[in-house]
């Protein structure tokens, strides 16, 4: 899932090189130009579709569920309550499973509050984690200096 979500990432960036350097071509070039990127955006929509199919087929599988109207995470029948932001941020991890998020992007996309601390991103990383733990989901909260923060499922030592 990762190589779909790597992909995705690394085609977004040509689109955008491409049409930054779109001006500075000639008419004729510039219309091949649009073509290419008309290709590239056809491969990220099979890229996209797949990676859905694959990230909705392991939610399925793992079984983590957010109830949105009570702010709660439930595992196996146990649940826990969430903060808002905890909430809000597992939400956005969890709709993006494998891929990195850097500290500032959470800011900007879990709360829309791109002013507060990265500090407090990590508090709230680090309470998801021991909520986790306490649920014993099988999932975890990476990270990787350089790219952030990633959900990633693991594979249960002993299937219930």
């Amino acid at each position: 899932m990762s190589i779909y979500a790597d992909l995705i990432e690394f085609k977004l960036g040509i689109i955008d090189r491409v049409r930054r350097d779109l001006s500075k071509l000639p008419a004729v070039a510039g219309n091949a130009a649009e073509a290419d990127i008309l290709i590239i955006e056809s491969q990220m929509h099979g890229y996209e579709v797949r990676l859905d199919l694959w990230q909705r087929r392991l939610a399925d599988l793992n079984g983590p569920r957010l109830d949105p109207q009570t702010r709660t995470l439930r595992f196996r029948g146990v649940e826990a309550s969430l903060t808002d932001r905890e909430f809000q941020l597992l939400e956005l991890l969890l709709s993006h499973p494998y891929r990195y998020f850097s500290v500032h992007r959470i800011l900007a996309e879990a709360w829309a509050q791109p002013n507060l601390f990265p500090e407090q991103a990590r508090s709230y990383v680090a309470r998801l984690r021991r909520i986790f733990a306490v649920l014993q989901v099988p999932c975890e909260i990476v990270s990787r200096p350089g790219r952030g923060y990633s959900l990633q499922f693991r594979a249960e030592e002993q299937r219930r």
